[in-house]
Parts: C-alpha cells; structure tokens; sequence
C-alpha cells in the first residue's frame, strides 16, 4: 500500500528537495544501507518519530515537521523491532510485507536556538536521506542574496578547496547543512562552518595541522571533525598532537591513543 504524502509536501514532480521520493517499505527498499551520523533524513510520516524517553512529540516538534519534515541522525546506537514493541502505535500505513523494524536515533531542530528534541525515527518511513557530501552542490539552489549574508555559506566553496586538496570526502553539518538540506534560513551571520572530513584510513598529525591552519585562514567560526570507521574526533584536537584524543561514538565519548585502531586505555 502507499502512503500519501503529507498535504504540504510537493509531489515527487515538484520537489524542491532534488529528487523523488521513497514510498514506505522495507529496509531492503534502500539497498539495506543504515544512514550514518550527521546524514538528513525526509521523513515520509513524521508521526512515526517516537521521542526518546516516552511520551508524544511536543507541539512545536509537530509545527516544525509539519513545515519541513528533516530530521538529523544522531551519533547513538539504533533499535530493532516491530511496531507491536512500541508504547503506542506508529501512525504511519506501513508495507505488510515489511521485516521488523529498525529505529533510527535522530534530532529534531526547533525554532528557537538550542531548541532540540532527541527521538527515534522507523527506517521505513524514510522518504529521502541526504549525505552530508550531498549538501555543498545544493548551494546553488539558495538565493544569492541568502548565501552573501551567511559567511559560512560563502566560504563553503573554499572549505571544500582546501579539504579536497588533502583528497578527503567531505561535507557541511548542524545548522548550514540543514539550511542547504531544506532551503529554511536557520543559520545567522555568526553561526559556526561545521564540517565532517571522511577519514577511513589514518590522516597523518602533519597532515591535519596544515589543513587546519588552512581552514583557519577562511576567517569565520569552523570546526572540523575527522570521521573514521570507529567514530569521530575533532581535526583541532588531533592536530595539536596530544596523549590521547576523545573518540566520539555512537556508545559515546571514549580516551584513546588512536581513533583509527582505538583500544581501550
């Protein structure tokens, strides 16, 4: 069965999101790929999202959906099951040839600054994903005007130039990827240029203190983190060359000499 889509989101033919989207289904609907922290997500039926913690969505959680149903993924461990293991029902038409369930930990944005709401979204009612490797090409869909007055979005360009020659996949997070994502003007003139930097294989300290020094020289508030297969440090930290770093995981914070083969200290 398809589920419509919500009344104020365009049809497929009119998205203004670049791309078709995904009728509800299984996990293997998406090639079986779980999305990775910091990816967006369209949400098909955004009364599915069960906040953690219990209890129903907060009414500006509601009205921001409603809006502009783009949730962020959260670096935290995700669930298994079925509707039926739930508090209450998922209110969202699901395909009944559908396996058991796969809970997504995601972030809802809200209006005011600081404003969030930690929830847990069903895989199968994921529209859309968007990579934050996806974002910089979407810079040319905001106006002009829009991206002269946010120095982190004009700066974006040359982010990527000095990240591309050190041949790292990379990509904007937090508020510019969500503004790139949904077109809404979230960031401001001081909001911070956070970006994720693939690191699969090691990055030298050499290597991460020149590209830091680099981005640096773009004069506006950055912070950059080096992605690698166990989890995420910040580029500044590593670079400055200490002891030990903190590995952000989805288990959370852990002390290591090595975020490429962490072991326990």
């Amino acid at each position: 069965m398809t589920v419509a889509a919500h009344p104020r989101v365009p049809r497929p033919s009119e998205d203004p999101h670049g791309g078709p989207r995904r009728l509800v289904g299984s996990l293997a609907a998406l090639g079986g790929r779980h999305p990775g922290a910091h990816d967006l997500l369209l949400m098909q039926c955004t009364g599915s999202l069960l906040p953690v913690g219990g209890g129903e969505l907060p009414a500006w959680a509601r009205w921001v959906l409603r809006a502009h149903p783009w949730v962020t993924v959260a670096r935290a461990p995700s669930a298994a099951g079925s509707p039926a293991d739930t508090p209450y029902p998922v209110r969202c038409t699901r395909d009944a040839s559908a396996g058991a369930e796969t809970w997504i930990p995601v972030t809802v944005r809200g209006p005011d600054c600081g404003q969030r709401l930690d929830a847990l979204a069903p895989w199968a009612a994921v529209a859309r994903t968007l990579r934050p490797e996806q974002l910089p090409e979407r810079l040319g869909l905001l106006p002009p005007a829009r991206t002269a007055a946010i120095p982190a979005l004009a700066v974006l360009p040359a982010a990527g130039e000095l990240v591309a020659d050190h041949r790292l996949a990379w990509g904007p997070i937090g508020a510019i990827a969500y503004e790139l994502a949904t077109g809404e003007p979230v960031a401001g003139p001081l909001s911070p240029l956070r970006l994720v930097l693939r690191a699969p294989q090691p990055v030298s300290r050499r290597d991460a203190l020149q590209l830091r020094r680099a981005l640096s020289r773009l004069r506006v508030p950055l912070q950059a983190e080096l992605e690698t297969r166990h989890g995420a440090v910040q580029l500044a930290e590593y670079a400055a060359s200490p002891l030990t770093v903190t590995l952000l995981t989805p288990h959370g914070p852990r002390e290591v000499h090595d975020p490429w083969f962490p072991r326990e200290l």
